[in-house]
């Protein structure tokens, strides 16, 4: 389950899909999650990591990463009612097997509801067990 802290109210999210790719030395990742209330708003949330070098092992590696303002890779996404131009998300993995990892997620982005001196950054936690798959079946919005 993850939680987006809003002001308002909090926002719990199921996993629905998504799950995380090697090619050489740059990960990718996919998570994509849908409100566990049915009247939430914003009703999804989707997270995606394309290709960030890895300087570490993947087993108990440390991502800090944010958005790119000159939009070259690596790059980090961030889909919820709208598109998240700023993004700063630290990441926790932990290898469960060779094609399985637990990762652990820190994502901040800008107000879902308010655009005006009443917005606030909004944390989505939570920690979720992806699997391996081929980058062609991740969403990866690039």
């Amino acid at each position: 389950m993850f939680v987006l802290e809003h002001q308002d109210e909090n926002i719990e999210y199921e996993f629905e899909k998504g799950g995380f790719a090697l090619e050489g030395d740059k990960l990718f990742l996919s998570i994509e999650a849908t409100a566990i209330d049915d009247e939430a708003f914003p009703d999804s949330y989707k997270f995606a990591l394309d290709g960030y070098i890895l300087k570490e092992d993947l087993d108990n590696a440390k991502i800090r990463i944010s958005t790119n303002p000159n939009d070259e890779q690596p790059n980090v996404f961030v889909y919820t009612s709208f598109h998240a131009c700023e993004v700063e998300a630290e990441l926790s993995v932990k290898k469960i097997a060779e094609d399985e990892i637990e990762v652990r997620v820190n994502i901040i982005s800008k107000d879902v509801n308010y655009y005006n001196e009443k917005a606030k950054p909004n944390p989505f936690k939570g920690s979720v067990v992806l699997y391996k798959k081929s980058f062609t079946e991740m969403w990866i919005p690039t």
